[in-house]
């Protein structure tokens, strides 16, 4: 009995301690409403922290056995979630503020109004993610990363068109690259130096070259068909593109690889007779890139600039119809002795872009904003042949004999000497611009702004 006196003394002290902390329940009722326009909420999980839960019944009304000094989380899909302390009160009233998740994507196109969600847009919007598109198509560029993402825009690499092989014109619909326009933070993107010319797409236009910047600087791309003629002018007959800059803080994303193309049917070194083209490698257009991005805070107001720079090295392909043997096959092809040098010009380019807004004040709605960047561009592409059998287009001597150099022409099986000129072009591409804008107190949008572009395309061909 003496072992058993603490045991008992033990036992009836914790009963003592568990009589107030089950007194401390109490019961809490309340209502849940709608914070804008206080419609009753039902269905909202309420949850105590440390244990428990019900939810609002069809008026919005709860009751829940909570003690003074738990906290109460209500939540909902399309609410923000609230956390309340029961405090003394019997008796809650809880406004839940209206939020938009994914589903209410704020697209800025489609609407003579500020932006608003995807859900919301009068007309369809596609909104590309950039991060998602290059995963999953493993291209380099942002070009070709649409075409095949977006289900309207087109893009054909060019071989063979002179300058048009240099510049990456993207279209809307199959209509020309001149009628789609390009916007960046909702400002117009300039067009290219260069009118597209010969068989290319879009002949006779002059677009807007989408590879002229930093593929790592582009944040989401919203791309508007339907209507954008009746908002936007007949420069949008096609549509518009509008490219949102990222405006991340002090988050570093580097992103490198390399890829090339393994084609055992169509590369020229695959032919019947791979004297008669030029060739490279069996894995060829080798293609490296580098992109880096990153932000940094300005200010105490919320201002930012983030900042991204890509560099990219292409190499050349060599594309051919691998049976030229008629006399074998009927249904194979003549050797292309117009262009024996048909694919993919090489390239080099890098480039760097920024973005930057300053609010004047904390909270403040009126903000100063620029963005603008650099890019280099310089590619090499191969020109229609030249061979002996048209002297007229062959280099020849004072006696005109004709000039041969090991070095620069080929001699293919049948006996045929011939050379592909180069085409090189050298593009620099540079865009300011600059701007206010705010609300008034009636509510009025107000953006005052200007922009400055540069652009050389510098061309020769060469040897």
């Amino acid at each position: 009995m003496k072992r058993l006196k603490p045991f008992i003394t033990i036992l009836a002290f914790l009963c003592t301690l568990s009589i107030p902390a089950i007194a401390q329940k109490k019961t809490v009722t309340g209502k849940v409403t709608d914070a804008t326009t206080g419609a009753a909420l039902p269905g909202v999980s309420i949850k105590v922290r440390s244990g428990g839960g019900t939810e609002t019944g069809t008026d919005g009304s709860f009751s829940i056995a909570a003690g003074a000094g738990d906290v109460l989380v209500f939540s909902s899909v399309g609410y923000a979630d609230q956390s309340v302390t029961v405090g003394s009160a019997n008796t809650l009233t809880v406004k839940l503020q209206e939020v938009f998740v994914d589903l209410g994507q704020v697209v800025t196109v489609g609407s003579r109004s500020g932006g608003r969600i995807k859900t919301e847009s009068p007309v369809p919007v596609d909104v590309i993610n950039i991060n998602q598109a290059g995963q999953s198509t493993a291209r380099m560029d942002l070009t070709s990363q649409l075409n095949y993402a977006a289900p309207s825009f087109n893009y054909n690499k060019q071989s063979g068109a002179d300058g048009a092989d240099h510049i990456d014109l993207g279209t809307l619909r199959g209509l020309g690259p001149d009628q789609t326009l390009v916007l960046i933070n909702g400002k117009r993107r300039h067009q290219t130096a260069f009118v597209a010319l010969f068989g290319t797409r879009g002949r006779g236009n002059s677009g807007a070259d989408l590879n002229s910047f930093p593929e790592a600087a582009v944040d989401h791309i919203e791309i508007l068909r339907d209507g954008a003629s009746a908002q936007y002018g007949s420069d949008a007959i096609a549509g518009v593109i509008n490219i949102i800059l990222k405006k991340d803080v002090n988050k570093w994303s580097i992103n490198t690889g390399w890829s090339g193309y393994d084609d055992h049917k169509y590369n020229s070194l695959n032919s019947v007779d791979p004297t008669q083209y030029y060739t490279g490698h069996q894995i060829d257009g080798g293609t490296f890139t580098f992109s880096a991005n990153n932000g940094f805070a300005i200010g105490k107001n919320g201002g930012f600039i983030n900042i991204s720079l890509d560099f990219l090295k292409q190499g050349k392909t060599f594309r051919q119809e691998p049976d030229t043997s008629l006399a074998k096959n009927p249904e194979a092809l003549p050797t292309n002795s117009l262009r024996r040098a048909f694919g993919d010009g090489s390239l080099t380019s890098g480039g760097t872009m920024y973005n930057m807004e300053i609010p004047f004040a904390p909270g403040s709605k009126t903000v100063f904003y620029s963005f603008g960047g650099y890019n280099y561009k310089a590619s090499d592409a191969y020109a229609y042949t030249r061979d002996n059998s048209n002297p007229s287009r062959f280099p020849v001597d004072a006696n005109g004999d004709i000039l041969t150099d090991p070095a620069i022409m080929h001699t293919s099986s049948d006996g045929t000497i011939f050379y592909n000129p180069h085409i090189q072009t050298h593009i620099t591409d540079m865009s300011l611009a600059v701007g206010f804008r705010g609300v008034t107190h009636d509510n009025w949008n107000w953006d005052i702004s200007t922009r400055q572009e540069r652009l050389s395309f510098f061309w020769r061909p060469n040897i």
